[in-house]
């Protein structure tokens, strides 16, 4: 039991390819799955099965290492044990009838491969699917809630494969439902039979890109053209430590506020004085220094509204979720300059670069793509945080990976030379509900 390795993967292959040769197959064998069997057909588009016609990943990740085991360096113990016990363990061959031993020795554990991976290696690279040598036509279904694990990976697949024929679901919701709902089961159906069957329906000319827009009060619908979005007007939000502002205008002075790294926070607040919406990625340049030589930044994100009330979002499971997430670890900053832009940090993850002490150094904080909607009054709010440890399976909180971390202090910086901003994707002006 090997998940995402290479026999699985060769298992995948071997099926299609099985399937294209029978007596009864048209030779165009398509796949369609939620999650693991999601992840699984990146990786198995990227072999290039020639019998393999389109496939429909939903919400399923394409990176092992950022989206799955370390969100930005940090170890995601609580899904990984969450996820295993309930959805593999169950599976394996022989649970039931064979002894602890007997099954130990036929898999490898998961959780003990990340937590002793701390950076990308060969192990995660073997389970990291080569998206631009995907070709075949390409389906792939996001959810703006699917933080920590699904969403990032949704749309950065949709964006790198090298299919002419690529079309990007964005939905809100729990992790299953959505893909049940009548609208979407017409969506496949009409782009399997494209695509299987050569029915001349159109499928192919379908909006690239569909979006589950988050108004104020309800979902809007709306189609576009490429992402991230091409008309975005991309706008710095500076962070004021003097008072948890953020503003268009970069503060008139520089300051600093500290927190228990253990268990501490900063809040940053932007109150919208007319309607706003930001749909695309985030990135936060944080100026941070450290008591200690490393530090952990959390980033939750929500709306509160002029009386107060928050707004969250969906989660997998159905309860409520922060509107967007980020995580870093301080060592792990370095950038892949290849692939990093503005609007979306990429970090290497090869090595690491403890801080020194009380010494101030700039971190760019990847938060994964939203959908926010501001009306006049409504406030904008960044948490920067040092645990997460109320949201138990999504938790980063293994004692072997942070408990040393914990004991720091952490000191935000803003204004002057250190210009801590949030990019966010302002989205010109359209009336949502």
């Amino acid at each position: 039991l090997d998940l995402l390795g290479t026999e699985e993967v060769d298992g995948f292959y071997d099926v299609i390819e099985w399937a294209g040769v029978q007596e009864r197959s048209t030779g165009r064998i398509g796949s369609m799955g939620i999650s693991w069997l999601a992840m699984l057909q990146w990786l198995v588009a990227a072999r290039r099965p020639p019998h393999l016609a389109a496939i429909i990943p939903w919400e399923g990740s394409t990176d092992p290492y950022r989206e799955f085991g370390r969100q930005g360096g940090i170890f995601a113990n609580a899904f990984l044990e969450f996820w295993w016990r309930l959805q593999i363990t169950p599976q394996q061959y022989g649970y039931g009838t064979r002894t602890a031993e007997e099954l130990a020795a036929d898999r490898v554990l998961l959780f003990d491969e990340m937590q002793r991976r701390e950076f990308i290696d060969d192990w995660y690279r073997e389970r990291t699917p080569d998206l631009e040598r995907i070709e075949v036509p390409v389906l792939a279904a996001g959810n703006w809630g699917s933080l920590h694990l699904h969403q990032r990976g949704t749309i950065e697949g949709f964006q790198r494969v090298g299919s002419e024929v690529r079309q990007l679901l964005v939905t809100s919701g729990t992790h299953i439902g959505p893909f049940y709902e009548p609208w979407a089961k017409a969506r496949q159906q009409r782009f399997l039979d494209r695509f299987l069957k050569d029915e001349q329906n159109g499928a192919e000319h379908d909006a690239p890109v569909r979006l589950a827009i988050r108004g104020r009060n309800q979902i809007e619908w709306r189609d576009e053209s490429e992402w991230p979005i091409a008309r975005t007007e991309w706008r710095k939000l500076h962070l004021d430590a003097s008072d948890g502002s953020m503003g268009w205008d970069a503060p008139p002075h520089a300051a600093t506020t500290s927190y228990s790294a253990n268990d501490g926070e900063q809040r940053f607040t932007f109150t919208a004085t007319e309607e706003v919406e930001f749909t695309g990625p985030m990135a936060l340049r944080l100026w941070v220094s450290s008591s200690g030589d490393d530090v952990d930044v959390m980033l939750h994100l929500h709306v509160e509204d002029r009386d107060g009330n928050v707004r969250l979002g969906i989660a997998p499971q159905g309860g409520p979720i922060a509107l967007a997430m980020g995580w870093l670890r301080a060592s792990h900053r370095a950038l892949d300059e290849d692939r990093s832009l503005p609007y979306r940090p990429v970090h290497r993850h090869t090595d690491a670069d403890p801080l020194v002490p009380h010494t101030p150094v700039a971190l760019d904080i990847e938060i994964w793509p939203t959908s926010i909607t501001l009306g006049q009054g409504d406030t904008l709010v960044v948490r920067v945080r040092a645990e997460d440890d109320e949201l138990g399976p999504m938790a980063h909180n293994d004692p072997t990976d942070r408990a040393e971390l914990r004991t720091y202090t952490t000191t935000l910086l803003t204004g002057g030379e250190y210009d801590s901003a949030l990019l966010v994707p302002v989205i010109p002006a359209q009336r949502l509900a």
